[in-house]
């Protein structure tokens, strides 16, 4: 039988490799996000360009990173690679970034050592071959999804606005409890106009003077996560409201600096945005800002919490069962003048999922035992 080198022409097409290839990366959520999840495609780097580029536009797309000394090393790698195109280190770092972790060298290595080494031989110098512009293109292009969390390194800002500088195409941004983030290292992110999610929770150097540059830049906004930025404040959220009109999720809890937000931003977040889930726990909450939310979002309102909104009474929840069938979720753990426990009954007959603080509990409780029902409220975590 005739044999022949040449590859059936479905291996040759962009698009059925990286159709191929995308059932090599299992569901994942959470730390799950690290490089080891694409053990499987590793090896599909080193057999010519096409297969390097379509996998590598998998495994470049998420990036995620955490406050460990190897994450740091390996998170300073992929910084280089992303905006030090024209070097010889950035090669190199390309090198060191990709074949971190990877499971399947090691496998190699129980079996066969030499095998290992020639592999790993073949490895370097497939990516050395590539040409250098076009395969950083390739990466800058592919990174979707960038998340860094708890890194509390002051030197963190210089990488991370580098890659805000080339990551064009980044639409995911989760920068989680790093002290040191600072508006100027968030700014290169915003120029793209890319982002339609952006987490900066527990970033407290982010002032107004970002978010409002979130709101001029960010008009696809869908997410915007600033829990416990207590430099954040109305003036901000103002423009966040009038201008992000596509925004459905809005997270502002704090426990502090209450009064930095209040009805003035909320009402026209209400209005103008298709918020579902809101989180204003801490803030500077009345019932007059609940019911307004209530009427505009009406059906469209899913997730609210208004934990430690001591404002907050029984008219808020009159208000919510009156415009809103589809809430799921009612967080008021510390609202203490909520005391109606018929209307609170009301909703949970409805299936909202309500979290109580122990002695909002206890009350409730011994009302429902009282009348001899039960009620299904959630009490908070220990």
């Amino acid at each position: 039988m005739e044999t022949t080198l040449n590859p059936h022409l479905a291996l040759c097409l962009p698009e059925i490799i990286s159709h191929i290839f995308s059932f090599l990366v299992p569901a994942h959520t959470g730390e799950e996000l690290k490089k080891k999840m694409y053990v499987d495609l590793y090896p599909c780097l080193i057999v010519n360009r096409l297969w390097h580029d379509n996998s590598s536009r998998i495994i470049w797309r998420k990036a995620f990173f955490e406050d460990t000394k190897d994450d740091l090393d390996t998170f300073l790698k992929f910084a280089s690679v992303i905006y030090n195109a024209s070097s010889t280190s950035s090669i190199n770092n390309t090198i060191n970034y990709l074949s971190e972790d990877r499971v399947w060298n090691k496998k190699i290595i129980s079996a066969d050592s030499r095998f290992a080494e020639e592999m790993d031989n073949h490895y370097q110098s497939t990516l050395t071959k590539l040409d250098t512009a076009a395969r950083l293109t390739t990466y800058r292009n592919a990174l979707r999804y960038l998340c860094i969390r708890k890194i509390k390194e002051k030197s963190v800002n210089e990488p991370l606005s580098r890659i805000g500088e080339h990551a064009s195409k980044l639409e995911h941004l989760d920068i989680y409890i790093c002290d040191h983030f600072s508006n100027e290292a968030l700014y290169p992110f915003l120029a793209h106009q890319s982002l339609t999610y952006l987490s900066l929770a527990g970033c407290h150097n982010i002032t107004d003077e970002a978010i409002l540059k979130v709101a001029e830049y960010c008009k696809r906004l869908e997410h915007l996560d600033l829990r416990a930025c207590g430099l954040v404040s109305d003036v901000s959220l103002s423009a966040i409201a009038l201008n992000c009109p596509r925004l459905r999720h809005l997270n502002v809890g704090r426990i502090r600096d209450r009064e930095k937000v209040s009805m003035k931003s909320i009402a026209l977040i209400a209005e103008f945005t298709q918020a579902a889930v809101l989180g204003l726990a801490g803030c500077d909450i009345d019932d007059g800002c609940m019911q307004v939310l209530a009427k505009y979002r009406t059906t469209g309102l899913e997730r609210v919490s208004v934990n430690s909104c001591f404002k907050i009474s029984n008219e808020t929840v009159y208000a919510y069962i009156r415009y809103c069938p589809n809430l799921s979720v009612f967080e008021m753990k510390e609202c203490h003048q909520v005391n109606d426990w018929e209307a609170v009954a009301e909703l949970v007959n409805r299936k909202v999922l309500l979290t109580l603080c122990d002695q909002q509990n206890r009350a409730c409780a011994d009302w429902a035992r009282i009348r001899g029902r039960t009620l299904d409220v959630k009490a908070p975590l220990k």
